[in-house]
């Protein structure tokens, strides 16, 4: 599907540059005997990869880079309250329960979760007892008077679902290791080892794995597929197999750690400028000394998580002169591999199973909960923090859906994408996350016109970089409000601005799923 493109509209973020600096505090020192290679030419990239401009040093500072920072809803939905203050009510010591009755609610309501209000505010959620899972009964007593609207919902930050959970169904590679534990093969039909260089084109590093032959088993996959005008067409692959995955897994650690910011340009360099824009701010964010360690820790989090799932939602091809025995024109010029060495499936399933259940599973869990502790504190200082992660996690949602809708085309579906139930699980992340981010704002909007200095600060401590980023980003909103409008309102969740234009909608509600 051809995203509409606002390309030809005026963007407010000049071209982007990024300071060696900020990128030596982000990632980690390689360790000795790194599994990835140095940047090196392999030619020019074969995986289709549009590549942005290399921004150098200090070469063509611009103005943003140097102002940026130095689902479904169940039941009925009613418009209920936040009361606009400034003041956070003291948390309540909770002493022992007087009746039974207020026992079993307690716990009838942990069941179901408290609504986003009543938790931020640390008030008793009461069940409707005529309507469980309607809104509460807290939020139906809230006055009208100085509030903002938001339905009474029932969302947990961690709830939110942030990656595939493995392979579509009927397509897996392999079936020896469903439970999501990977081990090693245990019946090598060859003791000879190789070396390989594996990349999905997102950084001029490959990685190396040593691989052998193996013996295949039951539900191996021997060949890889596609789907042209209608009909499945496929090439056998070499069995081979990564020896040890251990090392698979040190090395796509360092791998992701290196390549965030190449891999932000690969991604975003040919799209709308406040992508890239406010990746890099969230990069700069991070390496601040300023920032304080909890929401640097954050930003580093959540930004390998986003590397880590990207790499898993795009075909990983060998690259070098060790090809396992394929030749160059293995795939023709009907396949999205054209031209390029493809990973036998087993060896691919090792290193999804690695990288979902090692790597995301991981960051996901203490990004989440992190995020969650720095919500609910509600503090003023976090919400930029706040807002460059809960950007960067809405434009996962709809790169997720741009994956799961190609990989639909890419082998035939009917529907429109591969697994309709993950996206609905993806879209009500996102609505979460949305809700929550509303809530913070307190009736204020912070990227549109109206908004006074003093409203901005009543919200926010922000410097004079801060304030700057955040007007170039509710210029460029306000430039492009009726075209991200029109993409809501065609339901295009695969458009980049489907679910983080929804960030600065005023009187924002939960959208139904796609």
């Amino acid at each position: 599907m051809v995203q509409p493109t606002t390309r030809g509209e005026s963007m407010l973020y000049p071209d982007f540059s990024f300071s060696r600096d900020y990128a030596d505090q982000l990632q980690q020192n390689p360790p000795t005997g790194s599994h990835v290679i140095n940047s090196q030419s392999y030619g020019p990239p074969p995986y289709g990869i549009p590549r942005g401009p290399t921004f150098s040093g200090a070469a063509r500072q611009d103005s943003f880079s140097q102002g940026a920072v130095g689902a479904e809803i169940g039941g009925q939905t009613q418009s209920l309250g936040i009361v606009l203050s400034n003041q956070r009510p003291p948390q309540a010591k909770r002493g022992p329960f007087k009746t039974d009755d207020e026992r079993q609610a307690t716990a009838e309501t942990r069941k179901i979760g408290s609504c986003i209000r009543c938790r931020m505010q640390r008030i008793r959620c009461q069940i409707n007892p005529e309507d469980k899972l309607g809104p509460c009964l807290t939020c139906q007593k809230v006055s009208n008077a100085k509030i903002w609207r938001l339905p009474c919902l029932r969302y947990k930050i961690t709830d939110v679902r942030l990656f595939k959970p493995g392979q579509v169904k009927g397509h897996e590679w392999t079936r020896r290791w469903r439970e999501g534990v990977p081990d090693d093969i245990p019946q090598w039909a060859s003791l000879e080892t190789r070396v390989v260089m594996v990349t999905e084109g997102y950084t001029n590093r490959p990685v190396e794995l040593q691989v052998r032959q193996f013996v295949p088993q039951e539900g191996d996959a021997l060949a890889r597929s596609w789907v042209y005008e209608g009909k499945k067409k496929s090439v056998d692959i070499p069995p081979y197999a990564i020896v040890n995955l251990e090392e698979v897994k040190t090395a796509y650690d360092e791998y992701i750690k290196r390549g965030i910011w190449e891999c932000c340009q690969a991604l975003l360099s040919h799209k709308e400028k406040i992508l890239l824009g406010t990746y890099l701010a969230a990069m700069k964010h991070a390496a601040d000394p300023r920032t304080p360690q909890k929401e640097k820790e954050l930003l580093k989090k959540v930004l390998q998580l986003w590397m880590a799932i990207r790499v898993t939602t795009k075909s990983t091809v060998i690259v070098g002169d060790e090809t396992l025995g394929m030749p160059r024109d293995i795939m023709d010029e009907t396949s999205p591999l054209r031209g390029q060495i493809p990973l036998p499936p087993v060896m691919g399933a090792q290193i999804e199973l690695v990288l979902i259940h090692q790597i995301q599973v991981g960051l996901r869990r203490e990004m989440l909960e992190n995020l969650q502790t720095m919500i609910q504190a509600n503090k003023q200082q976090t919400w930029f923090a706040t807002y460059l992660v809960t950007f960067i996690l809405l434009h996962n949602v709809s790169l997720l859906c741009q994956h799961d809708a190609g990989y639909a085309r890419k082998h035939g579906f009917r529907s429109r994408f591969a697994r309709e139930d993950m996206v609905r699980e993806y879209q009500l992340g996102a609505n979460i996350l949305l809700a929550y981010f509303h809530y913070c704002n307190k009736g204020i909007y912070p990227f549109s016109p109206e908004c006074r200095e003093q409203d901005l600060s009543t919200l926010a401590e922000l410097d004079k970089n801060k304030i700057k980023f955040v007007l170039l980003t509710r210029k460029a909103v306000e430039e492009h409000k009726k075209h991200w409008a029109k993409i809501r309102q065609s339901g295009d969740c695969e458009n980049d601005f489907y679910y983080i234009s929804q960030l600065y909608e005023q009187n924002w509600q939960p959208q139904a799923p796609v």
